[in-house]
């Protein structure tokens, strides 16, 4: 297994400075995430170099300062997909969600990325739980050929939304797309996080459908994410069932860095994630 980590954005450092910085800690991958050009980020956050509105020519800028850093972009976040989802009972906001995502596999080629991060909806009082199970698939199907035709795996993630509860629905849901480039992006901390179950039972669910994992941990007395061992996600039994499905993708560390001893910071998580992949 190889470990990465969401490349996190300082407001006033260039981005071969952060690159180097992650690679120097001993990461072999980053993970980028799209933005739209006027969100208001943070001083540090994970938005800020991909957006949206220019992702080819940011993931031309990109792909260069990391094939000159000598780190990997083995995925690319979809995080628009909570302001734009794919279940919205307006086909306005549905066809928007469809053209992000298209830009966004184009993205992912120029990068060199073979995933990309879906969000496949949201469920609420607006939103009925068939209603969502059926716009969902039907908006999917409709970037799946391009998809194939790039070589980009659509990992759909396990998100607090509402939706896909249970590993047992995640793989129908999958199946039913009926694709070899649609898979399971697993989240383990959020399956914790959103109250459905042991992310140990999920692996085992989902098997060979597991294309990419997100790493946290989660506490159960805080109710929270909390970062690696800091929490009480059974990590030797997670780690067990993936290597009993042959995972062997990247483990994708998914943290807010330490607002001060930055480079600290990322040194010390890509230590715990070694250790983690040899439990």
């Amino acid at each position: 297994m190889k470990i990465a980590t969401d490349l996190w954005h300082r407001r006033g450092y260039d981005i071969a400075g952060e690159l180097r910085l992650i690679k120097d800690a001993g990461f072999d991958g980053v993970e980028f995430t799209f933005s739209e050009a006027n969100e208001n980020a943070p001083m540090v956050s994970d938005r800020g170099y991909l957006r949206i509105e220019h992702a080819v020519d940011d993931a031309r800028l990109l792909h260069k300062a990391v094939v000159d850093v000598g780190l990997e972009v083995h995925s690319v976040r979809s995080g628009l997909l909570w302001r734009y989802p794919l279940t919205s009972p307006d086909p306005g906001i549905r066809g928007r969600a469809v053209e992000i995502i298209m830009r966004e596999l184009e993205a992912c080629s120029i990068l060199g990325a073979t995933a990309l991060l879906i969000v496949p909806g949201v469920v609420n009082e607006n939103i009925p739980y068939d209603e969502a199970y059926r716009l969902s698939q039907e908006s999917l199907r409709r970037v799946v050929g391009r998809a194939e035709d790039l070589g980009v795996t659509l990992a759909i993630e396990n998100v607090c939304s509402n939706f896909l509860l249970s590993p047992l629905e995640f793989a129908r849901f999958i199946d039913e797309l009926g694709s070899p480039v649609v898979g399971a992006y697993l989240d383990i901390g959020n399956v914790m996080d959103c109250r459905l179950g042991y992310p140990q039972h999920w692996v085992r669910v989902l098997g060979g459908r597991v294309k990419r994992v997100h790493i946290k941990d989660y506490s159960v007395s805080l109710r929270g994410i909390v970062d690696l061992f800091n929490g009480d996600v059974d990590w030797r039994a997670v780690m067990r069932e993936l290597r009993g499905i042959n995972y062997n993708g990247y483990l994708t560390a998914e943290l807010h860095p330490f607002n001060m001893a930055y480079e600290l910071y990322f040194r010390q998580l890509a230590e715990k994630m070694r250790m983690l992949i040899n439990l």
